[in-house]
């Protein structure tokens, strides 16, 4: 919705003498910042963006954006382990663990050969391994991995998966490896419960997100590939990981929404 579809709509049901009821609007992209500053004008309610806003951060009355963004932590400027999403532990189906694999980014040096060394060692026929390629994975990744006939390993392409299969497995995967440029997959992955590790790619200098994984792996949410002897040492972490609970409390006990 536009700015302007949206002011008009607050402006005719301003004029029928509804109550409208908005207590908080809550906006996540560039294309919704005007649209959440027209409607705070119009409700007098507060207005919360779920990023870095192109903005200045002072247009509205909470930013919540990703650690690695960068900037300083305020009582208006909250910080969050990664994007929020909507992922849930779910019960956990024994035997199953999924790898995401991305590919080329600004963050890590791609190494293809090395990452398939390391899936390898992973496919040792006692885990029943889902791996799911991304739109940015070299077009070779799957040839050179697929001629290996690693035994457990189900691998394939976005474009051969269901729609929906990531936010449908993920609940209940026991084990789960991520490339460390999928950013969001490894906090999906972590929100989901299942024991976290990441991929050995080498970070580029100065990168925000590479320092953003280590940092994981620091405090003991994440494995490193070099960490795992075998596929079943890999245990979850006893930290329960839930930035979109964590951040829920703090907006109620704010007082801005009646519960």
């Amino acid at each position: 919705m536009s700015a302007g579809q949206a002011l008009a709509r607050a402006l005719v049901r301003r004029s029928s003498g509804a109550e409208s009821g908005v207590s908080l609007l809550l906006g996540a992209g560039h294309r919704t910042h005007a649209s959440l500053l027209a409607l705070r004008r119009i409700h007098s309610c507060p207005a919360v963006v779920l990023m870095s806003p192109s903005l200045p951060g002072s247009f509205f009355d909470l930013v919540i954006a990703p650690r690695h963004d960068g900037g300083c932590e305020t009582d208006r400027f909250w910080f969050t382990d990664g994007p929020i999403n909507r992922i849930r532990p779910a019960k956990k189906r024994p035997g199953l663990g999924l790898m995401l694999v991305g590919g080329p980014s600004p963050h890590f040096d791609w190494r293809t050969n090395e990452l398939v060394e390391q899936i390898a060692k992973l496919c040792d026929g006692t885990i029943q391994w889902e791996l799911s390629t991304s739109r940015r994975t070299p077009p070779d990744f799957l040839r050179i991995l697929d001629s290996l006939h690693l035994p457990g390993l189900d691998a394939r392409s976005p474009e051969q998966r269901p729609e929906d299969w990531l936010p449908s497995v993920l609940p209940g995967a026991e084990t789960c490896w991520v490339s460390p440029d999928s950013v969001s997959m490894v906090y999906e992955a972590l929100s989901s419960g299942a024991a976290v590790g990441i991929f050995d790619l080498p970070p580029v200098t100065g990168s925000r997100v590479a320092e953003s994984m280590a940092d994981l792996v620091c405090r003991g949410l994440l494995a490193s590939s070099s960490q795992a002897t075998t596929p079943g040492a890999l245990a979850p972490s006893e930290q329960v990981f839930s930035e979109a609970d964590r951040i829920a409390r703090k907006i109620v006990d704010l007082g801005w929404l009646e519960c």
